[in-house]
């Protein structure tokens, strides 16, 4: 048989009916929460305010190196503060002041110190003129039960967040401009690796360069009409070659020996007495110039003719015995007795032809009473003389066709040479675009370097340094209390509806009238006799004994409660960071 409640009478009842099972654990409750509203402990947070100072020196003119916005820098920054290597050394330096890290293990107290912690960004803009300029501020809180602890904590937090960011912007400048240096080296020394390939390529090609292509044309050229004129001649010196061979084969090599004036001299002084005149012996000089003119060149030559002349004129002044006497032959053996009577002027003869031999290259002995012809000579002479100009137009040929041969290997690597000069000089090009670009940025980054060693650049300022906190700011005992005590209530209101129902009667007549259906027509009132009063007094003495009894044993685990409330604060530290501290 169930019985609910039906109502707020019912409800009402069986508060009034279960008054004490909603009294007691009420004041249990209230107590215990009282009592742990008193030993809560006082939070105090210490506050830094720090401001996100703007460039002194606008970005136009020095590039900022510092990688992203301030609040993207904060919260970097943020994470790094909240690190467990920041955290545990702050631990490690005021562990020993917190107590209630005591039984923490390291893990548990950097989460319990970092939930202590907070920071709080802030970005507002300031109108400057024309322009508005983000401001930024942060703040780091810290809290804990000690206000002197919590104000050191939170200037060390400070601290190491400046400390952090200084490092952290030293790293970016100072890290780029090293960066840029060191690329700026490397690239520098590719260059120098590509000049000297460049020279070492030019000087491989050193007459094949595309700018010595049109001169290496022009000289090829003029090589091939110097060519072309070195044929001409080779062909004009054969024609000539061809033609002397030609007259030396008409030619007679030997002509028969003439008497020189002397021989003929001595012979006619012997012969003749008459040819010692003078004028024959001049006509005898004269005809002998004359027949050894003939012998060499042809009768229209101008020496044949001068001595004809000369020989007419002395035929005009000689008489006819002169002319008889000179034209008269000379006896060999006169002139042999003539050179015996003139030893002196013989003596002088053959030493002559003695020197002439000695000048004159040895030539084929001509037979008895026969010389050499004169005409044959010269026309050997100029044979070997053509013969001469055809070997030195031939070596001409051979240089001149070998150098041909050079200029045009000169003129054919011309392309090759143009296409390995244009790759590196592209690939020169490209490092020197290279150079230029690190060089500015290095530039730029030198000046932000500068700036920066100038404190110059954006940085954090402390407005406010970490305070000393005089009010707590949590927990709001009073709220904190009402809201056990109401909780309490609930509770016990809970409890006593719980054992109403577990232990269900029937206390009313309508509760009798809704169960069964039927009317109740009478009710008869419980009969008490002495017995059952003095049963009843009994049983009140009782449960007052046992009620100051317990109430004596909750008073002591109160009072054990209130001296061991940092373990059992410890216990419920989950459940009031949640609901009291609200982390």
């Amino acid at each position: 048989m169930k019985i609910g409640l039906t109502g707020p009478q019912d409800f009402l009842a069986l508060l009034v009916r279960r008054k004490w099972w909603v009294i007691f654990p009420f004041i249990v409750l209230s107590c215990a929460v009282a009592l742990l509203t008193f030993v809560l402990p006082r939070t105090y947070v210490s506050e830094t305010l720090i401001l996100v100072r703007p460039r002194d020196v606008p970005q136009d003119f020095v590039k900022d190196l510092i990688a992203g916005t301030a609040e993207e820098r904060l919260k970097q920054i943020q994470e790094t503060i909240t690190s467990r290597t920041i955290l545990v050394q702050i631990i490690r330096e005021f562990g020993d002041r917190m107590p209630d890290f005591k039984g923490l293990n390291m893990d548990e107290q950097v989460l319990r110190i970092r939930s202590q912690i907070a920071i709080i960004l802030q970005t507002e803009r300031s109108s400057n003129g024309k322009d508005t300029l983000p401001l930024s501020y942060f703040r780091i809180q810290y809290q804990n039960r000690d206000p002197e602890l919590a104000q050191k904590i939170a200037g060390k937090l400070t601290t190491l967040f400046i400390d952090q960011d200084n490092k952290t912007r030293e790293t970016q400048v100072f890290g780029t401009t090293e960066f840029l240096s060191a690329e700026l080296e490397k690239v520098t020394n590719q260059m120098d690796e590509s000049s000297a390939k460049l020279k070492e390529i030019k000087a491989g090609h050193q007459f094949e360069l595309p700018n010595q292509l049109q001169s290496n044309l022009m000289t090829l050229d003029r090589l091939n009409l110097q060519k072309q004129a070195v044929g001409e001649a080779l062909d004009r010196n054969a024609t000539i070659r061809l033609n002397l061979e030609t007259q030396l084969a008409q030619t007679p090599e030997f002509l028969p020996k003439l008497i020189t004036p002397v021989q003929a001299q001595a012979a006619a002084v012997a012969a003749n007495p008459l040819a010692v005149n003078p004028l024959v012996e001049e006509y005898r000089k004269v005809e002998a110039e004359h027949s050894q003119a003939a012998a060499r060149y042809s009768p229209k030559h101008p020496d044949v003719q001068a001595a004809q002349a000369r020989l007419e004129r002395l035929k005009q002044q000689m008489s006819p015995e002169l002319l008889a006497a000179a034209e008269a032959p000379v006896n060999p053996a006169a002139v042999s007795t003539a050179k015996d009577v003139k030893d002196g002027n013989g003596a002088k003869d053959a030493k002559d032809a003695t020197k002439d031999a000695k000048d004159v290259p040895a030539a084929p002995a001509a037979p008895a009473g026969t010389e050499t012809s004169p005409l044959y000579q010269k026309l050997m002479a100029d044979l070997e003389q053509v013969k001469t100009e055809l070997e030195i137009r031939q070596k001409e040929r051979v240089l001149v066709e070998a150098d041909i041969a050079k200029y045009s290997h000169r003129v054919e690597q011309a392309p090759k040479a143009e296409q390995d000069i244009g790759d590196v000089q592209r690939l020169n090009d490209d490092l020197k675009k290279q150079y230029e670009d690190l060089k500015n940025k290095l530039s730029q980054a030198r000046l932000a370097e500068s700036l920066e060693n100038k404190q110059k650049g954006s940085q954090f300022v402390i407005i406010d340094p970490a305070n000393y906190p005089m009010i707590p700011t949590k927990p709001d005992k009073a709220t904190v209390l009402l809201g056990g005590v109401v909780a309490s209530l609930a509770l016990a209101i809970a409890f006593a509806v719980a054992i109403d129902l577990g232990r269900q009667r029937i206390w009313t007549q309508s509760q009798i009238e809704g169960l069964w259906g039927v009317p109740v027509l009478i009710d008869i009132p419980a009969i008490l006799t002495d017995a059952d009063l003095a049963a009843a007094k009994k049983k009140r003495m009782t449960f007052a004994m046992y009620s100051l009894a317990g109430a004596i044993v909750y008073t002591f685990c109160l009072y054990a409660v209130y001296l061991k409330h940092n373990f059992i604060l410890r216990q419920l530290d989950p459940v009031l960071q949640k609901l009291v501290y609200k982390q």
